[in-house]
């Protein structure tokens, strides 16, 4: 377990391969107050891990399930088994595990970039019906938030208290986000980009509702990452502010479905990113039982 900067948390990112055995790599966790590992840091660590066993191509795509928590205190086992490796694109599934409890699995497409035939892209807009046609109001606007990682600033657009259930509004977050390091190697800045895709999106999901927020989860309503996928799109580099667009399209059925953009502050589009979530209610008995077996 390390502490909590980004320093670190990138050092986290470059997950080191077992010797002997190209497909096989090993990594630790953040150390956050939690007890259970971000599933969006596997997430990253996958697209590494995949990266270097299939060495020369670039991420495009990763799509990654959580299927059983990982501990912050026990080692992460990656276990990267490529679909195909041909001369243009290359595929690889990669098993997150650890001891004999498998944690994520994640699906990652390589290639190596080519040319333009034809260029087009649709930035980020507040959905109409909702505030229809009000641009970004960019960071300068938004209002500084407190999730603590040292090397990391982080401003969100037109929303008073991200967690409480009393913010209500239209179920968009617009995040900026600002890096103190921007990692040199191509494969350690996708990995920093879509660290932060499984962060606010059951938030989004919440804000559409009176009385509920993220500040009740783990306390009367049980929510999870349950997948996210990331797809890279121009050469991942930037400078400066990052924007994170995040809207929730769906909730309900013990379920939300949320959908973003990351967006460079001038407005060039690097990714796009999707989560699904469960949101569940939780037995205020059986939450009773759980706590006292803790004890």
């Amino acid at each position: 377990m390390t502490e909590s900067t980004l320093k670190n948390l990138i050092e986290i990112f470059d997950v080191t391969p077992v010797p002997g055995d190209g497909s096989r790599f090993t990594g630790d966790s953040d150390g956050g107050e939690r007890d259970v590992v971000d599933g969006s840091q596997i997430l990253a660590q996958s697209i590494v891990a995949a990266g270097k066993a299939l060495p020369g191509r670039t991420a495009r795509s990763a799509h990654a399930l959580f299927v059983g928590a990982a501990r912050p205190d026990r080692p992460l086992e990656f276990a990267v088994a490529p679909v195909r490796a041909g001369r243009s694109f290359g595929s690889a599934v990669v098993t997150v595990a650890q001891g004999d409890r498998t944690c994520v699995t994640a699906t990652v497409l390589l290639d190596s970039p080519q040319p333009d035939v034809v260029r087009h892209d649709r930035p980020a807009a507040q959905p109409s019906g909702y505030v229809s046609g009000k641009p970004s109001a960019g960071p300068a606007a938004a209002r500084t938030v407190s999730m603590p990682l040292p090397g990391r600033e982080l401003r969100v657009e037109d929303v008073t208290d991200l967690n409480g259930p009393d913010e209500v509004g239209p179920p968009v977050v617009d995040a900026w986000l600002r890096y103190d390091i921007v990692p040199d190697r191509d494969d350690l800045r996708r990995a920093l980009l879509s660290h932060f895709t499984g962060h606010l999106s059951i938030s989004t999901a919440f804000r559409a509702h009176a009385g509920i927020g993220t500040s009740q989860a783990h306390h009367t309503v049980s929510t999870a990452p349950m997948g996210i996928g990331v797809s890279f799109h121009d050469p991942v580099g930037w400078d400066g502010w990052l924007r994170y667009h995040h809207e929730s399209t769906f909730a309900g059925a013990g379920m939300a479905y949320s959908r973003g953009q990351v967006l460079t502050e001038a407005g060039r589009i690097l990714a796009s990113f999707t989560q699904d979530s469960m949101i569940r209610a939780i037995d205020p008995d059986a939450a009773s039982m759980a706590a006292r077996a803790r004890l």
